[in-house]
């Protein structure tokens, strides 16, 4: 199992929504933690929430977008903390549009937030796991990385390459024989307000995901060790409907009300 305790534990996107209570919880069980985010309002209301009864917490704007940036904050945290133990790629953001309607500029700041991101801060951070013979690194994909949804191009094309990008490291990893554990999430949608109007047609088998329900099982799949996390356990049965011709699977995912999810959306703000 992965030692909470006593572990230096990064969160990007750590002001707010599943990252915010994430970082709950790794505190409550003894981790030191250091927060990316652009909210700076948020990440000091978390400063002062966190660091309590001798906790230790740094708080660090970043913008992850930008590749410098990520670089330049990546060595004040190895300056403060020595070392990550746990580094959880969890910053994202989400535009709702139909392809044609995405702007340029949308698409390259959801692909560098949601999947490029998770390469820079891995190779800021992994040499120093290598070097301490430990270290754990979390993906947050989403079930959106494994299935095509209407008014989620860009998403889905980020999240699938986040996928991917867990599954490859992995391997080298084990080639390596290097003692560095991966986990990758990829939740349905959850109730954070990031994708707020989204409707599901068969609640029972993909509801939308409470936040706290979802963190909790987040951080548990990290103490455990558990290599994947998909949410809810209907996500598995995509592997198999892969089996299906094209256009039977275009009917299932139809069926289910998949490319239907986003016609509401409203997203944080209205936005």
């Amino acid at each position: 199992m992965s030692r909470i305790e006593g572990s230096n534990i990064l969160i990007t996107g750590g002001a707010s929504g599943i990252g915010k209570l994430m970082a709950q919880r790794f505190a409550d069980r003894g981790g030191s933690l250091i927060l990316w985010d652009i909210d700076d309002r948020g990440l000091e209301k978390m400063a002062g929430e966190l660091g309590t009864g001798g906790r230790r917490v740094g708080v660090y704007h970043c913008d992850v977008s930008n590749r410098s940036e990520i670089a330049t904050v990546a060595e004040k945290v190895k300056a403060d903390f020595g070392k990550v133990d746990i580094l959880i790629n969890n910053a994202g953001i989400v535009s709702g549009k139909t392809f044609l309607e995405t702007t340029d500029e949308q698409i390259e700041k959801g692909m560098a937030v949601n999947a490029l991101a998770h390469f820079w801060t891995v190779r800021a951070f992994l040499p120093g796991m290598i070097r301490a013979g430990s270290g754990h690194i979390v993906t947050i994909s989403s079930a959106a990385g494994l299935i095509g949804v209407c008014g989620l191009v860009d998403y889905c094309a980020a999240k699938f390459a986040v996928f991917g990008f867990d599954e490859a490291l992995r391997m080298e990893i084990k080639r390596k024989k290097l003692n560095i554990r991966t986990t990758v999430v990829c939740p349905y949608f959850i109730d954070t307000g990031m994708f707020e109007g989204v409707r599901t047609r068969f609640s029972r088998l993909l509801p939308i995901l409470n936040q706290q329900l979802v963190a909790d099982r987040i951080v548990k799949a990290v103490e455990k060790n558990r290599r994947r996390l998909l949410m809810p356990p209907m996500v598995y049965s995509l592997w198999i409907l892969r089996y299906l011709p094209t256009f039977a699977f275009d009917l299932t995912a139809n069926l289910f009300g998949i490319n239907a999810t986003m016609e509401k959306f409203r997203g944080r703000s209205g936005e």
